[in-house]
């Protein structure tokens, strides 16, 4: 079920972009000063990087890291790898700063055998360079079973800009959980992202 949903906002995203990309009549020449300038290139531009609202939605692979030696040592332990999945919305800034809310599904399981996930709020900073790197904070409640504990999350990565409102990411988070003790979830996810702005 999660797996259909996670494929389910990967294909609605794609769509919103390609829906996006045709809306732009204009021929290349149009797009040449916005890429340029989104990439740092200049001429009149400074390097400002796209901006507007956006969609996005990725996934990947989670591993639960600082299990306890008794987790460790039942003979059914807590899931403690398994593949994630997450979706955002957000506005960018021209300067590279975006607000965004996440939902992630960690996939792995807490001691009561329940995946954990997270809903956030936070900021990413991308600078306007060929490809973008970015870095990220987040924080917000993490829930599995009837559990809802305080989490938070940091990330880099680096996005590849393929048209003007198209993006993809590759990034690294780490999401800070207290399951009885505070542990991290590292991620490596791949990602697509769709603007609807300058």
């Amino acid at each position: 079920m999660h797996r259909t949903l996670a494929c389910v906002l990967v294909v609605v995203t794609a769509i919103v972009a390609s829906r996006a990309a045709h809306a732009q009549s204009a021929p290349l020449a149009r797009f040449h000063p916005v890429l340029i300038g989104a990439f740092g290139g200049g001429h009149g531009h400074g390097g400002r990087a796209p901006h507007g609202w956006f969609l996005g939605a990725d996934t990947g692979w989670a591993w639960l890291v600082g299990m306890s030696d008794v987790d460790a040592r039942e003979s059914s332990p807590p899931r403690d790898n398994h593949w994630c999945f997450g979706a955002r919305a957000g506005y960018q800034l021209a300067t590279g700063l975006a607000v965004q809310v996440r939902y992630d599904r960690l996939g792995v399981e807490a001691p009561d055998d329940h995946a954990i996930g997270a809903v956030s709020a936070g900021v990413r900073y991308s600078v306007p360079i060929v490809p973008m790197p970015f870095a990220e904070a987040m924080v917000g409640p993490t829930f599995h079973g009837s559990s809802v504990e305080a989490g938070a999350g940091v990330g880099i990565g680096v996005s590849l800009l393929v048209a003007r409102h198209l993006a993809f990411d590759l990034a690294a988070r780490d999401w800070i959980v207290d399951l009885g003790g505070v542990h991290h979830i590292p991620t490596v996810t791949f990602g697509i992202s769709a603007g609807f702005g300058g």
